[in-house]
């Protein structure tokens, strides 16, 4: 695992990509003894994906750039999309055994780049009908929506789900008052709401 993150940061992406391969591989089908130490292999196999998936998504993106890697491009982003599908299987495994905070941290990363690549595959993949583009489309919402429902201050996943509410909207005349307009709408008034109760607390605790 440090050698893939040491590959990531030089930039070598496919050098991480093995080197988290072979981590996977390395870890005992039924690692861990007791609940502890298996929901702590978990969490290692979960992050191991995570990580290979932020590698396609990379992979995916400079591929992208080059009209001659359309086919290359799309696999990446499946790649990306299966080893998202696999992080995220091993997190509901660990369950309540491992603390809130880390799970969500790593989960809201997975569905980050999960809904990230359902965005690119829809504005890319030139064999997907319009069917196919609202349903990559749709998926990526409800991780968006997900992810915020845990962690509302995410700006970046925010700025992705009003511009795949604006994709939507291009689609089919528009969706209009779409469930994903209504939901982008109800969760901007919840944030709103606590930063309001936010700076009120912080307010009420301050010496006069």
């Amino acid at each position: 695992k440090r050698q893939g993150n040491d590959a990531f940061r030089k930039g070598d992406i496919q050098s991480a990509v093995e080197r988290y391969t072979a981590a996977l591989q390395s870890i005992p089908m039924n690692g861990g003894t007791g609940s502890s130490g298996k929901s702590n292999t978990k969490m290692m196999e979960s992050t191991l994906f995570s990580n290979r998936a932020m590698c396609h998504l990379k992979i995916a993106e400079t591929k992208g750039s080059s009209t001659n890697n359309s086919n290359d491009m799309q696999q990446s982003l499946r790649d990306c999309i299966e080893d998202c599908n696999s992080a995220l299987d091993r997190l509901d495994l660990v369950g309540s055994d491992s603390s809130s905070s880390s799970n969500n941290n790593l989960r809201g990363k997975v569905l980050y780049r999960r809904a990230k690549a359902l965005v690119t595959t829809s504005q890319t993949n030139i064999h997907s009908t319009d069917n196919d583009k609202e349903e990559n489309l749709n998926a990526a919402a409800k991780d968006l929506l997900q992810l915020l429902s845990f962690d509302a201050n995410n700006k970046e996943a925010a700025a992705l789900l009003r511009a795949v509410r604006t994709l939507h909207g291009k689609m089919g005349g528009g969706l209009g008052r779409s469930r994903i307009s209504r939901a982008l709408d109800l969760l901007r008034g919840r944030m709103t709401n606590d930063t309001n109760n936010t700076i009120a607390s912080r307010d009420g605790d301050k010496d006069m």
